[in-house]
């Protein structure tokens, strides 16, 4: 990080849109069920841990605690803003950039949802990915998603862990 001031070295905007094989209300939930074992979809390993805190009905704070390069861990928090059944909107701050990130769920036909999202990143370092390899990454990651969205909704599981 810079050590005067919040220097940007950089800002990207990407959208991802997809359409998913489960009701809107069934994504909606889904997405927006914030637990502490969310680490259970990173690939990454260690897998990351969660604290959840919920300010109120339509206002969450989630810390993620990753393992760092040295000997302190990396920490993300994000600010998320719930707006049922169709939108969210999630702000986050880590040690490399900003992000600012705002979903939509909408009906795309019977038992069909077109999923949208718009991110856009300030970046803190000057080694930051192209616009092109990032809006892949966020592709890539909410393809899994996706997959997941739609194996529950088949095996019958509730969008809402209990």
């Amino acid at each position: 990080m810079p050590e005067r001031g919040h220097r940007f070295y950089g800002t990207t905007t990407v959208r991802v849109s997809l359409v998913i094989q489960a009701p809107s209300r069934y994504v909606y939930d889904w997405c927006t069920d914030y637990r502490s074992d969310d680490g259970r979809f990173s690939r990454a390993r260690p897998r990351p841990t969660f604290r959840v805190i919920r300010i109120s009905p339509r206002r969450l704070v989630r810390i993620r605690v990753a393992r760092g390069s040295g000997r302190d861990p990396r920490l993300t928090v994000e600010s998320i803003r719930l707006n049922p059944p169709r939108s969210w909107h999630q702000d986050q701050l880590d040690e490399s950039d900003q992000q600012s990130v705002d979903y939509r769920v909408s009906v795309a036909g019977r038992g069909r949802t077109r999923f949208q999202l718009l991110s856009t990143e300030r970046w803190l370092t000057p080694d930051f990915p192209t616009p092109e390899a990032l809006r892949a990454q966020i592709a890539g990651t909410w393809a899994r998603f996706a997959a997941a969205i739609e194996a529950d909704y088949r095996a019958g599981r509730p969008a809402r862990g209990k």
